[in-house]
C-alpha cells in the first residue's frame, strides 16, 4: 500500500510543477488597459490658496476650481470643513469629463491673526479624498 502511495505521489509531482509554468506577463496590467478604464480624475487649479489680509468679522468666500480630466463623470459627494467657522458650497450634479466646477468655502473671520482653514472633499476618484486649504491673516478694521 505504501509503495502505491509513493508511486502516485512521485507521478503527480511533475504535474504540479508544470502547472506553475506559464506566461509571467499574463497577469500584469497593460498600459492600454489603464487608458481604457473609465474613471474620473480631479485636477485642481489651486488646492491651497493664500487670501492675504481679511477684515475682522467680515465673512470671505474663497473659490477652489477643479476639472474632471478623466473619462467618466466626477461626483463630489461631500465637502467637510475642519471647523464650524467654514461653510462649503459645491455642485451636487455630476461633472462630465473635461468640465470644470467650483467649490466655495466661506470663512467667518471672527478671530484676529493668522489662520489656516480647510476641508476634505470626497469624490468618486482614486484616491477619494482631497484636501483644500485657505490661509490668510484676519486684521482689525
Amino acid at each position: 500500500m505504501n509503495k502505491k502511495l509513493i508511486l502516485l505521489f512521485c507521478t503527480m509531482i511533475p504535474f504540479f510543477g508544470f502547472a506553475q509554468w506559464g506566461d509571467p506577463n499574463n497577469n500584469k496590467v497593460q498600459e492600454s488597459d489603464l487608458q481604457t478604464t473609465r474613471a474620473p480624475r480631479v485636477r485642481w487649479e489651486n488646492s491651497i490658496i493664500d487670501i492675504g489680509d481679511v477684515p475682522h468679522n467680515k465673512p470671505v468666500q474663497i473659490k477652489f476650481e477643479l476639472q474632471n480630466t478623466g473619462n467618466a463623470p466626477l461626483i463630489i459627494s461631500k465637502v467637510e470643513p475642519d471647523c464650524d467657522c467654514t461653510v462649503p458650497e459645491w455642485t451636487k450634479t455630476p461633472i462630465m469629463p473635461g468640465q470644470k466646477a467650483v467649490i466655495y468655502l466661506e470663512y467667518d473671520a471672527a478671530s484676529v491673526g493668522k489662520f489656516q482653514k480647510g476641508a476634505i472633499v470626497t469624490t468618486n476618484t482614486t484616491p477619494a479624498m482631497h484636501n483644500i486649504v485657505m490661509t490668510g491673516v484676519v486684521t482689525k478694521n
